[in-house]
């Protein structure tokens, strides 16, 4: 299809360029990520998260949002290496998990403010 006959259905392209820096410091695989671990067979936890000793709602909320800033760090490292399906398997976890955050689930909050700012504008303020 060419772009007037994609217009003639009411399509229309949109294009958004982002930039996302990363440093050499940034994850290249799962196994970097803070948040993420394996158990003793080997298998992975994709919400693996030690919480902070408080029950100061914020302090999770942070937790949560720096925890996304590893993960789009991952994601736009050109040198990663992360499996397809990578939010799929940390949302489920985090679905079976939030229930242990004393602060009502402001980890995953926190963690989902990040992805839903990049998401909507191709870049998420740090």
């Amino acid at each position: 299809m060419t772009a007037t006959s994609l217009a003639d259905h009411g399509l229309v392209l949109r294009k958004r360029k982002t930039r996302w820096y990363t440093s050499n410091l940034s994850p290249k695989t799962v196994d970097e990520l803070t948040f993420f671990g394996r158990n003793e067979a080997g298998f992975a936890n994709w919400w693996n998260v030690t919480l902070p000793k408080t029950d100061y709602w914020h302090a999770h909320q942070v937790l949560g949002r720096a925890y996304a800033f590893e993960l789009l760090d991952l994601l736009n490292n050109p040198e990663s290496e992360f499996p397809e399906h990578i939010l799929s398997y940390i949302v489920g976890a985090q679905l079976r998990w939030q229930g242990k955050d004393p602060c009502g689930g402001a980890v995953v909050h926190g963690f989902h403010e990040v992805l839903s700012e990049y998401l909507a504008t191709g870049t998420a303020n740090r």
